[in-house]
C-alpha cells in the first residue's frame, strides 16, 4: 500500500466519482489543481463515467499519481450507487489504494457551499427523491468549511421527518423538494429558502475526502460498500453484479 500523509504541506492526489443521482460527474485533484466533469443525464451513467475518466486520466490512472479515491457512497440510486462503488473497488484492487466514501447529502452540502447557495452560518436540509414515495434525508452544518452531519442520514416518508428537526431553520436542496408539501407543517414552516435544482458534484467530495484522510477514516478494496439505508438492499460483489445503468 502507498503511504499517505496527512500534513497540509504534503498534497494528495485524489480521483473522486459520484454516480448516486442523475448526475454524474469525475473530479481530479493533483496539489492545487482540479478538473471536473459533470453532466446531468439520468440513465446513462455507466457510460458517462468511463468517458469521464478516460478524459481525466488519458494515460490511465497510474500515470496520473493517483493516492486517494473517493465516492459518494449513498444514499442514492440502487444502480447508480454499484456503479460508482464497482469502478472504485475495481481502481482500488488493481492499484492498491485507499478509499473515501463520502455520504452523498453530505457532498449536496458541500456543494451548496461551495456554490454560493448557502453560508456557513446556515445549516441544510438535505433532500433527496428516494422513489416509493420516500425521500433520502439528513440535517448538517458546516465547521471549518465542511458540511458536518447533525445525525445519521435516514430514509422515511416525507411526513414522518422529525417534527422539530428544523427547530432552528434551515435550507432545503435537492430533488426530494418534490415532496416539499407532504412534509409536517412544523418543517415546512421552519424552511429558510428551497433550492430543488441542487445535485451532488464529485469536486464536493474532495475537502470532505480529505478530511477523511486527516482522520484516517479510509478503507481498502475489499470494504467499499455502498449505503442504500433501506435494509432490505444488499450490495454484491463485482462477480455476482448484474448489467448495470
Amino acid at each position: 500500500m502507498r503511504a499517505l500523509s496527512t500534513s497540509p504541506l504534503f498534497m494528495t492526489s485524489i480521483l473522486a466519482l459520484d454516480t448516486s443521482t442523475d448526475a454524474c460527474s469525475a473530479a481530479l485533484k493533483r496539489g492545487e489543481q482540479v478538473t471536473a466533469r459533470y453532466q446531468l443525464l439520468p440513465r446513462k451513467h455507466n457510460h458517462l463515467l468511463f468517458t469521464m475518466l478516460a478524459d481525466l486520466l488519458p494515460d490511465g490512472a497510474e500515470a496520473a499519481g493517483i493516492e486517494l479515491l473517493a465516492y459518494s457512497q449513498g444514499p442514492g440510486s440502487f444502480t447508480g450507487l454499484r456503479i460508482a462503488a464497482s469502478a472504485v473497488q475495481g481502481l482500488a484492487y488493481t492499484l492498491k489504494l485507499p478509499v473515501a466514501g463520502v455520504s452523498t447529502l453530505a457532498c449536496l452540502a458541500q456543494g451548496a457551499l461551495r456554490r454560493g447557495v448557502v453560508s456557513t452560518e446556515e445549516r441544510v436540509l438535505a433532500l433527496l427523491d428516494a422513489r416509493i414515495n420516500e425521500v433520502y434525508w439528513g440535517l448538517y452544518r458546516f465547521e471549518d468549511g465542511l458540511a458536518v452531519a447533525c445525525q445519521p442520514d435516514q430514509v422515511s416518508a416525507p411526513a414522518d421527518l422529525p417534527t422539530d428537526l428544523l427547530d432552528a431553520g434551515a435550507v432545503a436542496l435537492g430533488s426530494g423538494l418534490a415532496y416539499l408539501d407532504a412534509l409536517p407543517a412544523e418543517i415546512k414552516d421552519n424552511v429558510l429558502r428551497s433550492e430543488r435544482d441542487q445535485w451532488p458534484d464529485s469536486q464536493d467530495l474532495l475537502p470532505l475526502a480529505e478530511q477523511a484522510l486527516a482522520r484516517g477514516d479510509l478503507v481498502y478494496a475489499g470494504a467499499v460498500q455502498p449505503v442504500y439505508l433501506r435494509n432490505e438492499i444488499h450490495w454484491k460483489k463485482l462477480s455476482e453484479q448484474g448489467p448495470q445503468q
